[in-house]
């Protein structure tokens, strides 16, 4: 027996910092897809070194503990189908364990809430907040939504993966906190952009707030294309740029009402000719775990 379950990557973040005392952040959901599948097995198994995908078997070890399942550790196995790149901050990892747990339910049976993903996910690693059907201002180190927001049904993002990867657990955490709050007032600022833009479906607001955010993190976690990209947005006519706040992607964030999504994918491409980068096109989409029916 076996059951299968997806659930979206993310272009880095929206916007994030501290806002009401807690570091939090706003996921943006893209068409990439973790697929992931696991499998029932009638004899039990040794366990499996899993040097790629150890995050996903430690979230599954967990998940098997807290619903009282731990005896059937070795006779669950799962594969990965479809994946993200991995250290680019398109929460790779976050994707392959929320996609793991609801196959995962589904072959055991039993429901699986959005926060539960989230309290399983923390005990791994800092977690997006791609496994909530809803856009979330998420609180990624407790796992707590402070806010839920629209959808911003017309934005298309341009995503550039630079080179080299990024991982979330050797990240300098504390060397952004400090930058965050050296700049508290314009977090605050990006947050109030974004989350106003989202409320009144204005791309406008949502790329100027994510450009701010973006900017902040700079001084911290500098990448030497922002600068381009900052200035080909413009040029462009995109709404503005986010960023993997802690990983190696830059996002270019459009209208899909106003450019349609390959002649934006084109004007970039050409603009960065000749840099060490891989650019798609994406459409942000609403998150969540989905089961695939076999």
């Amino acid at each position: 027996m076996r059951k299968r379950a997806i659930c979206p990557g993310s272009m880095g973040e929206l916007v994030q910092g501290f806002r009401e005392g807690k570091e939090v952040l706003i996921s943006l959901p893209i068409d990439r897809y973790s697929e992931m599948e696991v499998i029932w097995q009638e004899e039990k198994r040794g366990k499996e070194k899993r040097n790629i995908l150890w995050k996903s078997e430690k979230a599954l070890e967990i998940a098997l503990r807290e619903w009282g399942m731990e005896h059937l550790v070795g006779q669950v196995a799962f594969r990965r189908l479809r994946e993200i790149p991995e250290g680019k901050g398109l929460a790779s990892s976050t994707a392959d364990i929320a996609a793991l747990l609801g196959a995962l339910a589904r072959l055991l049976g039993r429901p699986l809430r959005e926060e539960e993903i989230a309290r399983i996910a923390l005990q791994v690693e800092p977690t997006d907040g791609v496994f909530f059907s809803e856009l979330s201002v998420f609180d990624h180190l407790e796992g707590q939504v402070k806010l839920s927001l629209p959808l911003p049904r017309y934005l298309g993002v341009v995503v550039v993966e630079l080179p080299g990867k990024r991982d979330t657990l050797t990240l300098d955490r504390e060397k952004l906190r400090k930058n965050w709050e050296r700049h508290r007032r314009d977090v605050e600022e990006a947050f109030y952009l974004v989350e106003r833009g989202l409320e009144e479906g204005d791309l406008s607001l949502v790329g100027r707030g994510a450009t701010l955010s973006g900017e902040i993190v700079q001084e911290a976690e500098k990448e030497d294309l922002w600068e381009k990209v900052i200035s080909l947005y413009r040029e462009i006519g995109a709404v503005g740029v986010n960023r993997a706040h802690t990983g190696r992607a830059l996002g270019i964030l459009f209208d899909r009402r106003v450019y349609a999504p390959q002649e934006m994918l084109s004007r970039v491409r050409e603009a960065l000719k000749g840099e060490e980068v891989k650019i798609e096109v994406n459409a942000v989409i609403s998150g969540g775990v989905r089961v695939v029916e076999l």
